[in-house]
């Protein structure tokens, strides 16, 4: 099954962190400059760097981020982080910690994960319970910025969003068998 991680390692992978700072001023623009994308103030994550990720699917993440379930007494208790990657060495969540809810909700079925990836097109934080060591923790992370009416629209069915393919899949093999016959000549019929 696929874990908890997802949410919380794609969003908290763009660079948010618990302690939120105030914004600074804004920097004065040269005239004629086309207009900057407001950054997000420290400690939150900006919206468009949350659907960025979330276009990209659950799978996405779960390439960047090892999980493995954790049963305790027989009982689902959460996703126990195995690695992260080292661009991410800033958030708040460290490999060992056990991923428990992201924004309320318990991920242990595949349909819990969807439903919790697909809650963050229109959320305005990301909240992750986890438990490190034994002791249950939050990581609250605001979202910077209003949520993207495409993005939202794209996570409004039940199924996720569809990625753009190329020609052919990555991994496929194409077995061509020769049939006997001479290969043709360019502009041969």
């Amino acid at each position: 099954m696929l874990g908890a991680c997802l949410s919380l390692s794609v969003l908290a992978g763009c660079g948010g962190q618990q302690a939120a700072a105030p914004a600074a001023a804004p920097a004065p623009r040269a005239t004629g400059a086309a207009p900057a994308k407001p950054a997000a103030p420290a400690g939150q994550l900006a919206r468009a760097d949350v659907d960025r990720v979330l276009l990209q699917g659950p799978p996405w993440i779960l390439r960047r981020v090892p999980v493995e379930e954790v049963v305790r007494a027989g009982a689902f208790i959460g996703w126990k982080i195995l690695a992260l990657p080292a661009d991410w060495s800033t958030v708040e969540l460290k490999p060992g910690d056990v991923v428990t809810q992201v924004n309320g909700k318990a991920l242990e079925r595949p349909d819990d994960l969807f439903a919790a990836y697909r809650a963050l097109a229109s959320a305005s934080e990301l909240k992750i319970a986890y438990e490190r060591e034994g002791t249950a923790r939050e990581l609250v992370v605001p979202i910077f910025g209003p949520p993207s009416p495409e993005t939202v629209k794209t996570f409004e069915s039940d199924s996720p969003p569809r990625r753009p393919t190329t020609s052919r899949p990555r991994g496929t093999t194409v077995i061509e068998e020769d049939d006997g016959a001479p290969p043709l000549e360019d502009g041969a019929p």
